[in-house]
């Protein structure tokens, strides 16, 4: 949360090697990364991920429920993995893309962080009200991020963004809204080579660890004076209801 830039895992059509980007986020300083099951090498990558870097906040994005639904689309999508499955190995959080029921966020929103996709300002209240610590909306169009922050609205829901947020993108979208932007590296390391440095690559990281972090202190000057305080009084400072109860969250 801390962090307000969440690097995404996904297909990003340039081969990348997948450790290397690890490595490359731990050295920007993340303290937490996205990895989704739409990479290829999701179910050889999460477990070591977990094994290696076990402080690393891991969330897996692209999850589909029910073991029926997964066990059906692995035929064509080996590298699927269930919450259950997912659970056992340790991660720490679900994105979903398609959504969670609301008992599924009741369900695990308890010990996971949740994630869960709205298009309605009625979903994004209800999946808030079962327990989802973020609402994420697509990033293309910002409608839906400043009908949630409305005065009716009273900024309570916590929201992320994705899709499309590069550099020039990301201030646009915070000043929406948005507590949380994630981008994936296609969009972070666009145009670079495969073989990019570890270095290279963090630096990319940084810059847009740096420019959502100047776009929320701007939005939140509350934010920018509690960075690097206790837990209670970051909490405090954020500008949407959070459902945190310890800083590991």
């Amino acid at each position: 949360h801390q962090q307000g830039f969440l690097p995404i895992f996904t297909e990003d059509g340039y081969g990348f090697d997948s450790k290397r980007l690890v490595e490359a986020c731990l050295m920007a300083g993340c303290q937490g990364i996205e990895y989704t099951l739409r990479r290829h090498d999701s179910h050889l990558m999460i477990p070591w991920i977990r094994e290696n870097f076990p402080e690393l906040k891991l969330l897996v994005g692209s999850t589909l429920e029910g073991r029926s639904i997964v066990e059906r689309a692995r035929f064509n999508h080996p590298q699927l993995l269930t919450l259950d499955e997912l659970t056992s190995i340790g991660v720490d959080g679900f994105v979903s893309m398609v959504g969670f029921r609301l008992e599924t966020i009741k369900q695990y929103s308890s010990k996971h962080i949740l994630v869960a996709p709205t298009s309605t300002m009625l979903e994004t209240f209800c999946a808030v009200e079962a327990g989802a610590h973020f609402v994420k909306m697509a990033g293309p169009t910002l409608d839906l991020v400043r009908r949630c922050r409305v005065d009716a609205a009273f900024s309570f829901c916590p929201i992320m963004v994705t899709g499309g947020m590069n550099l020039e993108r990301i201030p646009e979208a915070v000043e929406a809204g948005a507590v949380l932007i994630g981008s994936g590296f296609d969009v972070i390391l666009k145009g670079a080579s495969r073989e990019i440095s570890v270095q290279d690559a963090a630096e990319a990281i940084k810059r847009y660890l740096h420019t959502t972090c100047q776009a929320r202190d701007q939005k939140w000057p509350m934010l920018a004076q509690t960075r690097n305080s206790d837990f209670s009084s970051w909490s405090s400072a954020l500008p949407h209801h959070h459902p945190f109860s310890n800083s590991n969250t």
